[in-house]
């Protein structure tokens, strides 16, 4: 009886999710199987056609930057928010509160506008050149702006926040009296924390990867304002296709592109988290 009416609960979550999430993928599944007319307006008659062209070795192209984007997008982010949140583990609860607010102070500001705090930072005329040229350690500006690199220093900054929140979480729920038993034992800081702290925090670091992961296949203004479309990722494309291009069924066939790319993290965070006891890969 009481799971009877546990499941009820649930309903209104799941038909609200099947309206606003459900639907509109159905659309555009529905869509990228439709034709492309001579105005740009879609024409109501199946074809393959698009997703023979994402396969093509020009958009396999973006696919790979995308790929390529999103992982160093991930990398990068662990690198600097493991620290960060284990760190922050260990502080007062004082500590703690102040350093989390921190942390996510930069969401109460508009993502566009960091962005163009970054342009400001990097830009030809912008701060960091000025310094350095008013130090004189360089004579003319260095060129930052309008590079793959550019766009992911914006991505990882836009991100971090995401991945420090999930590790934390993770550390903070680790059992300090395995590393005391790990010392105990005669196991150094590194042993203890490569053996103990890594394996046990892995869900909070897979579900911090997926969700940097997947926003950085669609962060498609910080490539736009920091990479200058020099190269195109997919959320540039299938803006550019839904839009300036009028090829809606184009733009569907890479949408779901991205789909499948995400699921297929997804996937891996499933594998680690699908246990109760959070080992999942460690077994």
């Amino acid at each position: 009886m009481k799971s009877w009416k546990t499941n009820l609960l649930a309903v209104p979550v799941l038909l609200w999710i099947g309206i606003l999430v459900g639907v509109p993928m159905l659309l555009v599944v529905a869509i990228s199987f439709l034709s492309r007319g001579h105005l740009g307006n879609i024409v109501y008659q199946f074809t393959l056609d698009n997703y023979r062209k994402v396969f093509d070795p020009i958009y396999l192209r973006v696919f790979w930057n995308s790929l390529r984007l999103a992982l160093l997008t991930g990398l990068i982010t662990l690198c600097i928010g493991y620290p960060v949140a284990y760190i922050t583990s260990n502080l007062t609860p004082r500590g703690r509160a102040l350093a989390l607010g921190l942390i996510m102070l930069p969401f109460w500001i508009s993502s566009l506008l960091r962005t163009y705090g970054w342009m400001i930072l990097l830009g030809n005329a912008g701060l960091i050149n000025n310094v350095l040229m008013a130090l004189g350690i360089i004579s003319r500006p260095l060129p930052m702006m309008y590079k793959f690199g550019t766009s992911l220093v914006g991505t990882a900054y836009m991100l971090l926040p995401f991945m420090i929140v999930a590790v934390f979480n993770s550390v903070d729920k680790l059992d300090r009296s395995l590393l005391e038993a790990s010392y105990d034992l005669g196991a150094g800081r590194w042993q203890t924390f490569f053996h103990i702290t890594i394996p046990l925090t892995l869900p909070g670091i897979v579900g911090g990867f997926t969700l940097v992961f997947i926003p950085a296949l669609g962060l498609y203004f910080v490539s736009d304002l920091l990479g200058g479309g020099n190269t195109v990722f997919l959320g540039n494309l299938i803006h550019t296709l839904a839009t300036r291009g009028r090829n809606r069924p184009l733009a569907a066939a890479f949408s779901l592109g991205m789909v499948a790319l995400a699921l297929m993290v997804l996937f891996v965070y499933w594998k680690v988290t699908k246990d109760k006891t959070g080992e999942g890969l460690l077994q």
